[in-house]
């Protein structure tokens, strides 16, 4: 058989969570990540800069639209052969909309302009200030 056949990985996943747009609800993410990246045997470095993006983009969501407001993230953590992607959806609760000045599609972009880097590819998806929407993939090397 050829060996990059082997490689590949066999398993899938696609699991969904929703925290509240809060600091303090960034740990469960967090730990989310680390199990998959454990389970899907994700090295030390790339585990790491997964973190560091994810971290970085929901931090940047709550600076932008969530220190005086409530909202929500919905985050989808899929996993298909070599490559992982993390969509992340915020929104403000109803209450809060008419409350708040949402920011606009420059401030959300130059927020999230880090995570560019630190993944394999990224998409805005949806790029409005009350419901932002953006896609993060990596590339997972099979350790050995």
């Amino acid at each position: 058989m050829d060996s990059h056949i082997q490689d590949m990985r066999k398993d899938e996943l696609s699991l969904h969570m929703r925290i509240p747009a809060d600091r303090c609800y960034l740990a469960n993410a967090l730990m989310t990540l680390d199990g998959i990246c454990e389970h899907f045997s994700v090295d030390e470095s790339s585990r790491d800069r997964i973190k560091v993006a994810l971290e970085t983009a929901l931090i940047g969501s709550i600076e932008l639209s969530y220190l005086k407001a409530q909202g929500l993230f919905d985050l989808k953590f899929s996993v298909f052969k070599d490559k992982l992607q993390i969509t992340v959806e915020d929104f403000m609760l109803n209450d809060q909309i008419a409350l708040i000045e949402p920011p606009t599609v420059e401030q959300v972009r130059e927020k999230l302009d880090p995570v560019l880097g630190l993944s394999d590819n990224f998409v805005f998806l949806k790029e409005s200030g009350r419901n932002s929407c953006y896609s993060m993939q990596f590339n997972l090397a099979v350790v050995e």
